[in-house]
């Protein structure tokens, strides 16, 4: 038996913002049913500003299992998940989010996975859509923007410099202790790392990519491993064409952050021509990827456009961060 206190084998960590209550009881009883015994993992509870507030006890019933839960002031997904990072114990941290229903074994999969590939930095697997409400053939070729991802059972493993098939998503993600120090210090320091991932009105993205190109940084690779398996539950609002078209205008502007992040110069999109622009760009992928491509990548461009004519990242690139960044001694 592990001693009273000692050091977690693994941080299970969810951020929610006014979570949906029958979403957030599938999620805490999937995190109940695990096969991995309670006394090997922590479960934190980050609440970013939930109207109401969370209750605890109840969270801990649901759970069947003692909880930390802490709250966050600063509204996004980013600083949830830095607050999650900040709290956490363990040598490694897995994100689940409040729509999730992790399958039984999922982190006694993740700690196996840790134990065969301890130089993983960064891992993720399969996220199942459970749609609330139908979905024509143009809304399910979205779905990967919405967090639906299953590209099979071959496992993939590559450098996290690009996004690739390698590169997991954030339902689900697990990510090494040194590649959490270095996400929540550049967050904390650089305005412009905070851009990325939801807010409350805003649907940016771009945070796990973030962590696969921190972990490339620190000479880890990043992985797609199909034994991890997960219900990522979609609700009806999400799949209105107003909601899926906001998403990829965030995308685009979330790609346009990261670049810049990482130190690539993105040049400003002039207004005068963007209609032109965007014909041109429509007709190219109409002809190359076919009409679903073309009409989703329509709000993408605008996003993109926009973002460039906004001010390039505040302070230092990822990259120049990284040069002066040494990596706190650890005494927990």
């Amino acid at each position: 038996m592990p001693k009273p206190n000692a050091k977690p084998e693994l941080s299970v960590i969810m951020c929610t913002y006014s979570p949906r209550p029958d979403l957030l009881v599938r999620s805490l009883r999937a995190l109940a049913s695990q096969t991995l015994d309670t006394s090997r993992y922590e479960l934190i509870i980050v609440d970013n500003n939930s109207k109401p507030p969370l209750d605890k006890a109840r969270l801990e019933r649901l759970a069947g299992r003692e909880i930390k839960l802490v709250v966050e002031m600063r509204q996004g997904l980013t600083f949830g998940r830095v607050c999650g990072f900040e709290t956490a114990r363990a040598d490694r941290v897995c994100f689940i989010d409040d729509d999730n229903e992790i399958n039984p074994a999922y982190l006694e999969t993740v700690l196996a996975i840790a134990a065969m590939e301890p130089n993983l930095g960064v891992f993720g697997g399969i996220c199942h859509g459970v749609l609330e409400g139908r979905a024509g053939w143009f809304k399910k070729s979205l779905l990967p923007h919405l967090g639906v991802r299953n590209i099979g059972l071959i496992e993939r493993t590559g450098e996290g410099h690009e996004w690739g098939e390698h590169e997991p998503i954030g339902a689900g993600i697990v990510v090494r202790r040194e590649v959490g120090q270095l996400y929540c210090d550049f967050v904390n320091n650089v305005a412009s790392a905070a851009g990325l991932g939801r807010t409350d009105g805003q649907l940016l993205s771009g945070e796990d990519s973030l962590l696969s190109r921190m972990s490339a940084l620190l000479g880890f690779p990043v992985a797609y491993r199909p034994d991890l398996q997960l219900r990522h539950h979609i609700t009806a609002p999400r799949l209105k064409l107003k909601y899926l078209s906001k998403l990829m205008e965030g995308h685009g502007r979330s790609y346009v952050i990261l670049q810049r992040i990482m130190g690539h110069n993105i040049p400003a999109v002039p207004t005068e021509g963007m209609t032109r622009r965007l014909i041109v760009n429509f007709r190219h992928r109409l002809k190359n990827n076919g009409i679903r491509h073309a009409l989703s990548d329509v709000y993408w461009d605008i996003g993109y456009a926009r973002q460039t004519r906004l001010e390039a990242a505040e302070g230092d690139t990822l990259v120049d961060f990284f040069d002066g960044w040494t990596a706190p001694s650890r005494t927990t």
